[in-house]
């Protein structure tokens, strides 16, 4: 039986080479995840309620920066989530920085598929808001599927429809918040040096604050101090002169 002696072939490229291409393949997937994230942001921007969509069928020409395509995408997040479609952008763009940034990709996979609970404490807790006057809709700010589940939760919570209310706008923006962090791959190392950032720079912010009040207060009082002495120079200089004394003096009689 003849035997072969299988040869080694040697790759294709070193491993130099190879690291280099993952990093720059990182970098351009981070890049289109941040210009997808910058399409989201200008889809709903430029939404409009009268451009066709899920609900609108007209003629008119869209307003939507994308045409017809991003209204009718707009127009169906804003019906189903309401403002909470303004998280999708946000994590897409975060996992976009962490892509070229080489920070955290490779949790990737392990977290973004609880994007959607993220998305649904938004839209649940947009709910809770009030609208302002330029929300036209029939619906909460927080899209039909906010609107649903907070009135469901509304009728578990005891206590007044107003205090209800209150406590699910706390509890959601906390588990929004908790949720956030998580989809977008932040770690307790990560956390610390956030906390660790704010700290400093909230100390370092309130000693420039308190000097920039220490150098105005001692500029005022100096400021007063001159307008003082100038004020006082400015008396005495408009004060007319004294008469001079006037000497009495006996004049003696002439010799002729």
């Amino acid at each position: 039986m003849a035997s072969f002696q299988a040869r080694q072939r040697d790759p294709l490229l070193d491993q130099g080479t190879q690291a280099m291409l993952e990093r720059r393949g990182r970098e351009l997937l981070g890049l289109v995840l941040i210009l997808v994230a910058l399409a989201f942001v200008l889809m709903l921007a430029t939404y409009s309620p009268e451009d066709p969509g899920w609900m609108v069928a007209t003629e008119e020409p869209a307003q939507n920066f994308f045409g017809r395509f991003g209204a009718a995408v707009a127009s169906t997040l804003i019906i189903l989530i309401g403002k909470g479609a303004w998280a999708i952008p946000v994590i897409i763009a975060v996992w976009g920085a962490r892509f070229m940034a080489h920070r955290g990709g490779e949790r990737a996979l392990g977290r973004v598929v609880f994007a959607v609970i993220a998305v649904a404490f938004a839209a649940v807790h947009c709910a809770t808001l009030v609208p302002g006057e330029a929300w036209t809709h029939t619906f909460g700010l927080g899209g039909l599927f906010g609107d649903t589940v907070l009135g469901s939760l509304l009728g578990i919570v005891p206590g007044g429809a107003g205090f209800g209310l209150k406590l699910l706008s706390l509890v959601t923006f906390a588990g929004l918040l908790v949720m956030m962090l998580y989809v977008t791959g932040f770690d307790l190392a990560e956390l610390r040096a956030i906390r660790r950032f704010l700290l400093l720079g909230s100390i370092m912010g309130y000693s420039a604050l308190a000097q920039g009040l220490g150098t105005g207060a001692r500029g005022a009082v100096l400021g007063a101090r001159t307008l003082q002495d100038r004020a006082a120079g400015h008396h005495h200089s408009a004060r007319p002169p004294a008469p001079a004394p006037m000497h009495h003096c006996a004049h003696s009689p002439r010799l002729h």
